[in-house]
Parts: structure tokens; sequence; C-alpha cells
């Protein structure tokens, strides 16, 4: 009988539009979500890791627990999107040092078990991940904390994480936020890396524990989300102490706002491709929209503009993606506020890298060439030294009005010339590069005219100058 109630109350919070639009959701469903013998494979999978490290701490005589966390443990990962993340759990009397010491050797010697690969990565510590049997895994050291109290780094919450939502998210509802997540996934607003600066999956699941179903969360951010939106599950009453686009207060941890790492722009996407979806609900939105363009399309589109388009390419080293993509995010912004200062306006401007790791910032000005001159503001009239020093200083002074001007030749007539200039080594102190892309650019880069960048034809490149012409396409069906 605690089943039927548990049923229906379920379904008085769904808000789907019709019969039809729940046998979609369900054949979505069967196509993102991992079947019960995919889900019974891949925790054995995880169990036979755990069962090697907690075999390992008992012969080192080191006392740990070691549970899996992440989407997989809370019913949450995609088909084919399994993250393995194992988290050994220390007594919070292990030193820092000994906690990265065993944390690092215990998930090195699984890995060397089961003959996977291994790297070392960095978070609030180092921890190690691995390659194993095609998956990968995160093996990551923390403090076993009961709340967020006896917090000593930012990974510890992850277990309270876990356990919040494994104990309030019901299996319709984890359903639900597999709908969202895909959908979040197919229009790029999907991933809290700094690459996207979107949605992560934890405040995917925060969401649906708040509004119950994948359409209710459709409909609030279609009609209901603005600038500084509160969601605040515990109600804990600290949403004031954010300016965040989305404020949604972690319910582990009343000091801490979940959506901190979603951009405006990503927000204001996510609205807008809500609208879309309320407008046409289609199972296409649950695909990844396919970008379909040519060379002679793109050139076009440019001719169309009348801009002068340009793309910077240089290599980066291979390095975390919430390392690199900063770093090429303020060298695309220096090289604005530079190109400002030398008169040539950006119209729209934009980054990617590569998979062959060559970051790519395009630039596209209004114009590419200026005058020979430009005027230079003097002081006013009547204030007669500053008058005479001008004067002096600039021969071809004249009177406009009530200041002195004068006509002064620019240093730079032309982008090209600009570029040249501001990446020889003597030069390079007026911009503010990325501590990791300097020696790249010294070493080696190329600027091109985008029309002559595309006329390689490669496909990667074609889509992502796409983008940037018609940044919306995936925002709509």
């Amino acid at each position: 009988m605690s089943n039927f109630f548990t049923i229906i109350s379920f379904l008085k919070k769904t808000n789907f539009n019709n019969l039809q639009g729940d046998i979609i959701y369900t054949q979505i469903l069967n196509s993102i979500k991992p079947s019960d013998e995919e889900r019974k494979e891949l925790l054995g999978f995880s169990d036979k890791l755990r069962n090697i490290i907690l075999d390992y701490a008992k012969e080192k005589d080191v006392t740990i627990d070691c549970r899996l966390v992440g989407s997989m443990a809370k019913k949450t990962s995609l088909i084919n999107k399994a993250d393995f993340d194992i988290f050994m759990t220390f007594p919070l009397d292990y030193s820092e040092e000994e906690l990265k010491e065993y944390g690092l050797e215990f998930g090195q010697h699984c890995i060397d078990v089961v003959g996977g690969e291994s790297e070392k990565r960095y978070a609030s510590h180092p921890y190690i991940t691995g390659l194993i049997d095609g998956f990968e895994v995160d093996f990551v050291p923390c403090y076993n904390i009961k709340d967020a109290s006896e917090l000593k780094s930012a990974v510890d919450r992850t277990i309270l994480h876990t356990d919040y939502v494994q104990s309030h998210l019901t299996d319709e509802e984890a359903d639900q936020v597999l709908l969202l997540k895909k959908f979040m996934s197919s229009i790029n607003t999907y991933g809290a890396n700094y690459k996207v600066s979107g949605f992560s999956g934890y405040l995917c699941e925060l969401l649906i524990l708040e509004y119950h179903t994948f359409e209710n969360v459709i409909n609030a951010a279609a009609n209901n989300w603005h600038n500084r939106f509160e969601i605040d599950l515990e109600d804990y009453g600290t949403c004031s102490n954010y300016k965040d686009p989305l404020i949604v207060i972690d319910p582990v941890d009343k000091n801490r706002n979940v959506a901190a790492a979603l951009s405006m722009q990503k927000f204001s996407e996510f609205i807008v491709a809500s609208r879309n979806y309320l407008k046409n609900p289609c199972d296409d939105y649950f695909e990844d929209k396919t970008i379909n363009t040519s060379i002679d399309e793109i050139t076009e589109e440019f001719n169309k503009r009348q801009t002068k388009c340009y793309v910077l390419s240089f290599n980066v080293p291979k390095l975390p993606t919430d390392v690199i993509y900063p770093q090429v995010n303020k060298t695309m912004n220096s090289l604005e506020k530079v190109s400002k200062m030398y008169d040539f306006r950006l119209l729209e401007k934009g980054y990617y890298i590569s998979s062959d790791n060559i970051a790519h910032i395009i630039l596209e000005y209004e114009v590419d060439e200026l005058s020979n001159v430009k005027i230079h503001h003097g002081p006013l009239v009547q204030d007669a030294n500053n008058s005479i020093n001008f004067k002096n200083k600039y021969s071809n002074a004249y009177i406009h009005n009530n200041k002195w001007i004068s006509l002064t030749n620019r240093k730079y007539v032309t982008v090209d010339d600009m570029i040249t200039n501001i990446f020889k080594k003597e030069n390079m102190s007026i911009l503010k590069l990325g501590k990791n892309i300097k020696e790249e650019i010294l070493n080696e880069y190329f600027f091109e005219k985008v029309t002559e960048y595309i006329k390689t034809g490669n496909n990667e490149d074609l889509s992502n100058i796409y983008m940037h012409l018609y940044p919306n396409f995936k925002l709509e069906r």
C-alpha cells in the first residue's frame, strides 16, 4: 500500500503536458538510462576496486573506508557516461600529509593490480586517476566528516553530497535527473568545468529535489527564473550572501552556493532553451544537434557581415581543462583590451581548444585598417600653462571649440601590424597572458583571416566557426 501512495504522490508533483509527453519521456529514458544489468556490472567493477584498496589498507594497518560516490552511486549516471569516483575516507586525526601520501599510494596500488594506466592530478590536493578497462576512475583521498563544520578541504563535501542525494532522491526523481542532464548536455549547458561554466551534476540533482520533475524545472526556468534566483532546500536563509545568477544553497553546507560556477551566459541559454522546448517539446532536444556547414556557407556569412575576422592559433600545454581554459580566456580578453587601446574595436570574440591541443582565439573586428592619423585631445583653452605645453609638444595643434587638439600618427594602422608587433618578445609585456601560454606563443603562432583559416576544411574548425556565427544554434530544434 505504501508503494501505491508513493506513486500517487509522485504523479501529483508531475507536470507532464499530456500522455504523449509521458510516452516520449519513457522512450528517451530507455535510450539514456543504463539497464539494471549494466548497472549491476558497473557496481561490481567498482566493488572490485574498492576491495583491492581496503585489503591493501588493512595490510598497511591504515584505517580507512572506501566508497563509490558521484552519479554512479546516486543512480543519476547517463548511459556510457559512467564516472567512477572512489573516495578513500580517512579519520580526522590523520595529518594532511598522511592523507596525501596514503591516498596516492593506495590508488596507484589498485591501478597496478588491475593493469591500468595512471595519471596524477590535482584538486584540493593530489589524487590519482586510472584508465581501467576503458573506464576513467578517480581515486580521491578525503576526510571522513559527518557535517560541514568538520570540513578540511572542498573534496570532503562529496561524501555528504552523496549521502544527501541518496537519502532524498527517489528512483523516479533519479530518472528525471537523467532527462535534465541529457537536455542540458544537448544544448551545451551541462558541466561545471571552466570550459562550459554550466550546471553541475549535483546542481541538476538539487533542481529535481526542488521541482521533482524535468518538466517542472523547464517550466520554472522558462517562466520564473531571473537574475539572482534563489533556491534553499533546507531553508538556511543564506541566499543573500551571494550575487550569482542562480543561487542554490548547498543542503549540506549553508555557506556554499552550488551554482557558483554557472555563468550568466549558460544561465540565460538554459532559460531560452527551456522556453523554446515548451513551444516545441520534441525528443530532438535530447539528442546532440549536428552542425552541417561548408566553407562556402561560412565565407558567405562573413561577406554579408562585412566584418574583418581573424583566428589566432597556438599550441597549449597538456594541462587540466580548468587550468588551461582560464589562461586562454585571459589571453583573449587581453587582446580585446589592447585592440581597443589602438582603436581596433571587436564586434565579437571567442575561443576553443581543438582536439590536437591547439588554442584558437576568434577576433572579429568591425574594421582591420585605420587612417594614418587620429585626433589627440589636449587641454581647455582657458588652461594657459597646459595650453602652452601642449602647443610646444604638438606643432600642428589647433583650437576646436574650447579645446586644443592635434592630429597624431597612429602606432598601428592595420590589425596585422598590431598583432605582429605586440607578440614580439620585447613588446609582450603589454599583454596579460596565461602563465603557461607565453612561451608557446613566442615559440610559434599563426594569425590568419578566417576565410584563409577555414580553407583546410577541417570539420572541427568549421563547426566552431559556425557556432561563432550562430551562437543560438543548439538552443532550438
